[in-house]
């Protein structure tokens, strides 16, 4: 095991990101307006805001903060195609980001606000681990449960699944 700084603290991402991108190929494209409930997101949107997350790891590292009231790019996946175009991309930029960051760059402080509203200030560091990563695989297993309900198989994610013999 390397004793690297980066990869002792994001060494996982890769795996992450295979995976995500394993879960991704599964959604269907006559699956992108289902919805568990009225207050859920549908599939299409659910896994959009997966594909967004990326964009949101590499501005963590890039920019010292994000004003939730400025527009953002959003990926507005209709297709499976589209989705895995845009993860491709953002994966992309990610990597390109990740292998150009320091651990001087992940101690910076980062801000998320809404205007005048600050919500909190982390190091890039924490912020990338918690919204990058964390948030990440959350979304991740909750598409997980929607796939599920549609019966498409999973992949695995961290062992195997009922689906795999």
């Amino acid at each position: 095991m390397t004793a690297d700084p980066l990869y002792l603290a994001f060494g996982d991402m890769d795996y992450e990101l295979g995976v995500t991108r394993k879960m991704l190929s599964r959604v269907p494209d006559d699956c992108f307006d289902w919805r568990p409930h009225k207050k859920s997101w549908t599939m299409g949107e659910l896994a959009s805001h997966i594909v967004d997350l990326l964009w949101w790891q590499v501005t963590t590292l890039e920019k010292d903060g994000i004003d939730m009231s400025q527009p953002w790019p959003k990926i507005i996946a209709s297709t499976q195609a589209e989705l895995i175009a845009a993860f491709n991309s953002n994966e992309k930029k990610l990597l390109e980001v990740l292998d150009r960051t320091t651990v001087n760059t992940l101690s910076e402080p980062w801000t998320l606000s809404y205007g005048d509203q600050v919500y909190f200030t982390e190091s890039k560091a924490t912020v990338l681990r918690r919204f990058g990563i964390s948030h990440l695989v959350h979304h991740r297993a909750q598409l997980s449960v929607y796939l599920r309900m549609n019966d498409v198989p999973l992949p695995p994610s961290y062992g195997p699944t009922a689906d795999e013999n």
